[in-house]
């Protein structure tokens, strides 16, 4: 008898797997309507051309040859769609933001790591948090940000000199840039000394040990199932132990953090910080109950800060640099520019000075252009949504590929992939352009609060290290770009450096 009831139980199962693995997407599936590549492997669909390649790269590929809404298969064959154009990314985005979500499946470890702070958070818990965090975002809080970024510039411009011989370095520049930004994510996120350019603290390493790209197939291939099987991260096995260990240092130590502020806020202590935490609480305390965030919520809040208020920034810089390595009469166009503009070395600039330059501009959009510190935005719809002639049903995940969006011939021209800063200085190309087709923030209720802030620490860096130091490729050196919270170059990206005799 019970083996009866196994045979059944077997028999249902393969049932089941079969129905969904193959019936389901290729027969009954809304989205089999949809073009789109064949699948590569029966199981893995389209998996294995996403891994092998660049991100962004199959969603260009797919675009070009299938359209604007296109439909691939991931793990275990389940629908994935891709869309591209303006008409639906506002829909999505912008005017009905908050019925598409991030795909709860695909989000178990970046939930795990910042918690539902404003970057994972829905619905009106987001539109409550995004409100209240608004004004800590504002312009003139950005504005008293800059001498952090410059304190930290000339520190990371002091060790780089320190290592430079008469001639030139060659720097591995990725993991410095990642130490400087941190340390001034410590200074404006939360009044902290990280002190990572000189030295590590805990909550560094416990970073630094999430995001390693040091990872086996073993890790990678777990890192899939958690998207589907989110209870595999909680099995004993070596990396999902050591994850758990970083992360709960990260929790203690912004749980610390909450705590001590808020009692030096309630002693009337520390009124006068700028730093965004001091920010919160302060707003915080002023809010009707209702409208309050706990302490929990402010907890998640660092846990964003400290992921989001680094990673991307450091990314993009290193991509910056690595442009103007590549580009000599760029990098020398873009150092005259701040030479002229900032004659005296010691000068500090302020925000409205760095933004009042249009060709620093220029070279950062660009190199947001060809490579976003964010490849890729996924959401899925709450509910069944029609776009165009094809149905999307409800919570199948939606890939906004914004590499590729950056990249589209339709909108960049022919020249879409090639490193161009002159671009954004025609009228024509700045007309066309707006924030459904240029994406480096994402765009409507849910985009980048930080992108002001983003933008001022990166002019203020590369105000710095252009002026002082001069940027050379380094002969046969190449890297893939690797997606994990933001898009990293792997490997770290490796520059010949020289100290600018003028400087």
């Amino acid at each position: 008898m019970t083996e009866s009831w196994i045979g059944y139980a077997v028999v249902g199962l393969l049932g089941y797997l079969t129905y969904k693995i193959y019936i389901y997407p290729y027969y009954l599936s809304p989205t089999r309507r949809i073009p789109g590549p064949p699948p590569e492997n029966y199981f893995l669909g389209n998996l294995i051309k996403i891994a092998k390649e660049e991100p962004g790269e199959p969603y260009l590929e797919w675009a070009k040859k299938y359209g604007n809404i296109v439909c691939y298969h991931n793990v275990a064959n389940r629908p994935f769609v891709s869309i591209t154009d303006p008409k639906n990314l506002h829909k999505i985005l912008v005017s009905n933001a908050y019925d598409f979500i991030k795909p709860p499946q695909l989000s178990t470890d970046l939930k795990a790591i910042m918690g539902n702070g404003i970057l994972m958070a829905e619905g009106n818990v987001h539109k409550r948090q995004r409100k209240m965090m608004n004004s800590a975002f504002s312009f003139s809080n950005v504005k008293e940000m800059i001498p952090s970024f410059v304190r930290v510039g000339r520190q990371l411009e002091k060790i780089w000199r320190s290592q430079i011989d008469d001639k030139e370095k060659k720097i591995i520049i990725s993991p410095w840039l990642t130490k400087a930004t941190m340390d001034i994510i410590g200074l404006i996120g939360f009044g902290c000394e990280f002190n990572n350019l000189d030295s590590k603290n805990d909550i560094v390493l416990a970073y630094e040990t999430l995001f390693s790209s040091k990872r086996t197939l073993l890790d990678i291939a777990i890192t899939q199932l958690v998207s589907f099987f989110p209870k595999v991260r909680r099995l004993p096995l070596p990396r999902n132990i050591v994850i758990r260990g970083a992360i709960k240092i990260i929790e203690d130590k912004s749980k610390t953090l909450v705590k001590e502020r808020k009692q030096l806020f309630r002693q009337g202590k520390n009124l006068s910080s700028k730093d965004l935490l001091s920010s919160l609480i302060s707003i915080n305390e002023e809010l009707p109950v209702e409208e309050k965030m706990s302490d929990l919520e402010l907890q998640y809040q660092i846990m964003t800060f400290l992921v989001a208020g680094h990673e991307t920034t450091s990314s993009a810089l290193s991509f910056i640099l690595y442009f103007l390595a590549q580009n000599p009469d760029v990098q020398d166009h873009l150092r005259k520019e701040l030479c002229d503009a900032f004659p005296d070395p010691d000068f500090i600039p302020s925000f409205d000075n760095l933004n009042s330059l249009e060709y620093l501009s220029c070279v950062i959009k660009e190199s947001m252009r060809i490579a976003p510190s964010v490849p890729i935005i996924l959401r899925a719809p709450n509910e069944d949504h029609i776009f165009g002639e094809y149905v999307i049903p409800k919570h199948t995940p939606i890939v906004i590929p914004i590499a590729a969006i950056h990249k589209l011939p339709a909108i960049w021209g022919e020249d879409a992939e090639e490193f161009k800063p002159e671009r954004w200085l025609n009228p024509n190309i700045s007309s066309e352009i707006n924030n459904l087709n240029y994406l480096p923030f994402s765009t409507g209720p849910r985009s980048c609060i930080g992108n002001r802030m983003a933008m001022a620490e990166i002019k203020t860096l590369l105000s710095i290290l252009i002026r002082r130091f001069r940027f050379r490729k380094v002969d046969g050196f190449k890297f893939r770009k690797r997606l994990a919270i933001a898009s990293r170059p792997n490997p770290a990206i490796e520059l010949m450096v020289s100290v600018v005799e003028s400087a």
